[in-house]
């Protein structure tokens, strides 16, 4: 039925059934948060597989079931992606962030810069804190007349997010909001990953 009236669906009917997304609403540092997708072993993998895998192919997959209601609800923010570091971009060929939110059709402003290699996936919760030394703003922006939408696809412990919106709240921003792909459950959150790959 989904492909009888959206030509556009790019996932098969069994994936469809698999993806699952749950809208969670969160907060995050006291922001509105809304997460598409719990992360389950499916969507882990989807990820693992564009992000880790460097499968470009799947960046349209986690929003395109509802990529018109996003489109339609954000229209007067302005995105700023969580940045990855600029040498892991290279090595992968692309922002994974980036390519998933420009479809969304809004103004993409990546001002925040990730200064370090530093992966949080292969930290503790208590570590994971120091991610704050390690983003900086690019470039001053004067955002107080934007409403502002923070992008990132994988919220764990929340460290990132918390220190990109410390960094975002000194450009007196009208509004913060946060987006992310798929959100941990705090109870799920057991130990870092010491694998060395880029997922």
């Amino acid at each position: 039925m989904c492909r009888l009236f959206d030509k556009d669906i790019c996932i098969c009917q069994q994936c469809q059934k698999l993806i699952e997304p749950k809208f969670i609403s969160f907060k995050a540092s006291g922001y509105k948060a809304l997460a598409f997708y719990d992360y389950n072993e499916f969507i882990k993998q989807q990820i693992y597989l564009f992000k880790g895998c460097f499968d470009y192919e799947m960046k349209d997959i986690f929003l395109n079931l509802f990529i018109k209601e996003i489109k339609l609800y954000y229209s007067r923010y302005v995105v700023i992606p969580i940045p990855s570091y600029s040498k892991d971009d290279e090595i992968r060929g692309f922002n994974h962030v980036v390519e998933v939110y420009k479809n969304i059709g809004v103004r993409l402003l990546p001002i925040i810069e990730k200064t370090a290699h530093f992966k949080q996936a292969e930290n503790s919760a208590k570590k994971r804190q120091d991610i704050k030394k390690h983003l900086a703003l690019k470039e001053q922006v004067d955002l107080s007349k934007q409403r502002v939408l923070l992008v990132d696809d994988i919220y764990t412990t929340g460290s990132t997010m918390a220190a990109s919106i410390k960094l975002i709240e000194k450009l007196n921003p009208k509004e913060i909001r946060v987006l992310v792909l798929a959100k941990t459950n705090d109870k799920d959150y057991k130990k870092p990953n010491t694998n060395n790959s880029l997922h």
